[in-house]
């Protein structure tokens, strides 16, 4: 079976991207519902006033519960996450089950992701991202592809991995890693030996931790 593009994540975004927002609509629905009742169905109005509470609940308190859960969880996950302790954060993720219904969906979805592929649970991941980008606007599909590709790296799919850094947008946060991660591909597939070797050779010199060490391991192969 032919594996995903990143052209084909781009256009599942596009097209799930192109929604009609509903809730847009709720109060000139309900204000014309309102007005046949009241008019036709001779419905008192301080029946009607009762049931236009929920237009402060859903407009105001709903979307504050929300921010407020949700800087919440961002706290406690970036303490987690640094931490190290990724079976917690686990276990708060699927405890968030508000932010998971009604939150955003794909920074839900891409935080689940990142958990999995710290836990090195990256066929998990790996789904977790690819839903992530289907639901996610455009200000966060560089970081999505970007760990994406990082999952497939992981996971030996090299051809997939190359193909989604090299879509990323030359002013991309994430360009330069992906050039360096690029170069460790070629390096372990073979191709562009000289090239690889000079990128790694030069980002070796400022490097650190689990990169050095892919860095170090991808020169002694090649």
């Amino acid at each position: 079976m032919a594996s995903t593009t990143a052209e084909d994540y781009m256009q599942k975004s596009k097209r799930s991207g192109i929604k009609f927002e509903w809730r847009a609509a709720l109060i000139p629905i309900s204000l014309v519902t309102m007005s046949l009742l009241h008019f036709i169905f001779k419905v008192p109005l301080w029946i009607l006033a009762i049931a236009c509470i929920w237009i402060p609940i859903y407009y105001v308190a709903y979307p504050l519960v929300l921010r407020n859960k949700w800087i919440a969880f961002e706290k406690e996950f970036a303490l987690q996450f640094q931490k190290g302790d990724y079976k917690q954060l686990l276990e708060l993720y699927k405890k968030q089950w508000f932010l998971r219904r009604f939150g955003p969906r794909a920074e839900m979805l891409g935080k689940l992701g990142l958990i999995y592929a710290a836990m090195e649970r990256f066929r998990e991941a790996e789904h977790a991202l690819e839903r992530a980008i289907e639901t996610s606007p455009t200000t966060q599909r560089d970081r999505l592809y970007f760990n994406l590709a990082n999952v497939k790296f992981e996971l030996g799919k090299y051809d997939a991995a190359g193909e989604i850094y090299r879509t990323l947008r030359p002013s991309s946060p994430y360009r330069h890693a992906s050039q360096t991660n690029l170069a460790i591909i070629d390096m372990h597939m073979g191709r562009h030996l000289e090239k690889a070797r000079r990128v790694l050779e030069q980002e070796l010199q400022r490097s650190n931790g689990q990169l050095k060490t892919r860095i170090e391991q991808a020169l002694t192969k090649a």
